[in-house]
C-alpha cells in the first residue's frame, strides 16, 4: 500500500497545484482590477498595486484550498480512472475503503499545508499588505511597521499596536500636539473603531495631558472623537482575523473575555480557521466516490462542474453560518465546525454507498 499512497499522492498533488494555480491566477487579475481605481493616489502606482496583490495571494490560496483540493482531486483520480488504472487496483484485491485511506493520507498532508499558510504566512502577509497600501497612498500621513502604523489626522497622531508585550492587541497611543508642535497630550485606548457618522469610538481610552501646573489625567470606558481619516487609514486600526496568525486570535479573545467585551466575531474566527485545515481532508477523499459512481465515465468539464458546486456550498455554508451565528448568538464552535462535520459525514456516507 505504501507504493499505491505514493503513486495516489504524486498524481492528485499534480493535478491539485494545477487548479490551485488557475484560481490564484483568476483572483490575482481580480484583485489586480478591483485597485486600479486607486493608481496615481500618492505614490501608490503599477508597481505598487502588483506587489499588494501579490502580498495578498497567500490568504487568498487558503480559502481557496478546500475547493482547489476537490477539484484536483476529482481530475487526478479521474484520469486514473479513465485509464483503468483504478479499476485494476480494484480488480487486485485493494477495496474502496482502503483506497479511500490512501487518499486520505494526501489529504492529511495537504490540511497541514493549509494550516502552515493559514496560521503563519498568509496572516502576516496580508497586514504587511494593508499597511504597505496605506502607506503608499497616504504618504505624509501613515507610516507602517511590521508589529505598528503610524497615522496623522490633523494634530494628533495615532500609533495603532497590533502585539504588545502583555498580549494585547489592538492597543491605539495618540500624541496631541499644538499648533506650535509641542506635545500637549498623551492616550490609549485597548481598540477603535468608526460609528455610522464616521467618528473615531474609543474604548477604554485614558490620557494625560500636560498643563500649565502639572499632568492633569482623565480615563473614560469609550470616547466618540471626530474623524478625518481615509477608509484605508481607518482600517489598520480595526483588528481583522484575517490578519490575526491563530495564536494572536486566541490571546486576543482571552484579552477581550477580561475586560467583558464581545468574543463572538473573533472565536467563530479562530474555530473557523481550524476548521476549514481540517475540512481540506474530507475533500481530497469525497472525489473518490465520484470518482465510481455515475461520473466515472463523464468527462473533465462535468466533475468541474460538480466540484465546483460542492466546494461552493461548502464555501456558502460557513460564510453564512458565521454571518448569520452572530445575529442569533449561536455557539461560536457550532459556528465554526458544523459545515466541516457535515462534509465529513458526507463523505462517509458516499463512500459506503460507493462500495
Amino acid at each position: 500500500m505504501r507504493v499505491i499512497r505514493r503513486y495516489l499522492f504524486r498524481s492528485i498533488i499534480g493535478t491539485i497545484a494545477l487548479v490551485l494555480a488557475v484560481l490564484l491566477g483568476l483572483a490575482t487579475f481580480i484583485e489586480f482590477v478591483t485597485q486600479l481605481d486607486d493608481i496615481g493616489t500618492g505614490s501608490y502606482g503599477i508597481l505598487q498595486t502588483l506587489i499588494y496583490t501579490l502580498l495578498k495571494l497567500p490568504n487568498i490560496a487558503y480559502q481557496v484550498l478546500p475547493m482547489a483540493v476537490l477539484l484536483g482531486a476529482l481530475l487526478g483520480l479521474g484520469g486514473l480512472a479513465n485509464h483503468g488504472e483504478l479499476i485494476i487496483l480494484r480488480a487486485s484485491g485493494v477495496s474502496l475503503i482502503r483506497l479511500a485511506g490512501s487518499v486520505m493520507w494526501t489529504g492529511l498532508a495537504l490540511s497541514l499545508f493549509a494550516l502552515i499558510l493559514g496560521e503563519y504566512i498568509g496572516p502576516r502577509l496580508d497586514n504587511y499588505a494593508r499597511q504597505y497600501r496605506a502607506a503608499a497612498k497616504h504618504t505624509g500621513q501613515a507610516v507602517a511597521t511590521g508589529r505598528s502604523a503610524w497615522i496623522r489626522d490633523g494634530d494628533t497622531f495615532l500609533n495603532v499596536s497590533r502585539l504588545t508585550d502583555d498580549f494585547r492587541l489592538g492597543g491605539i497611543y495618540l500624541y496631541r500636539m499644538d499648533s506650535a508642535g509641542q506635545l500637549v497630550g498623551v492616550g490609549r485606548a485597548d481598540s477603535a473603531g468608526v460609528d455610522d457618522a464616521d467618528q473615531w469610538v474609543l474604548s477604554n481610552f485614558a490620557e494625560s495631558q500636560f498643563v500649565d501646573n502639572g499632568v492633569k489625567t482623565s480615563k473614560v470606558r469609550r470616547l466618540i472623537k471626530p474623524n478625518n481619516l481615509s477608509s484605508d487609514l481607518i482600517g489598520l486600526t480595526v483588528v481583522r482575523p484575517d490578519s490575526l496568525t491563530g495564536q494572536e486570535l486566541f490571546r486576543y479573545v482571552r484579552y477581550l473575555q477580561r475586560n467583558e467585551l464581545d468574543t463572538r466575531r473573533y472565536e467563530v474566527a479562530f474555530w473557523s480557521r481550524i476548521a476549514a485545515a481540517v475540512a481540506v481532508t474530507p475533500m481530497c477523499v469525497l472525489a473518490l466516490p465520484f470518482v465510481f459512481g455515475r461520473m466515472r465515465s463523464s468527462g473533465a468539464g462535468a466533475k468541474m462542474v460538480v466540484g465546483l458546486l460542492v466546494g461552493l456550498v461548502y464555501f456558502l455554508t460557513s460564510r453564512g453560518l458565521a454571518d448569520g451565528g452572530q445575529v442569533y448568538e449561536l455557539d461560536p464552535l457550532l459556528i465554526a465546525w458544523l459545515p466541516t462535520v457535515a462534509l465529513m459525514a458526507a463523505t462517509g456516507v458516499a463512500i459506503l454507498r460507493s462500495r
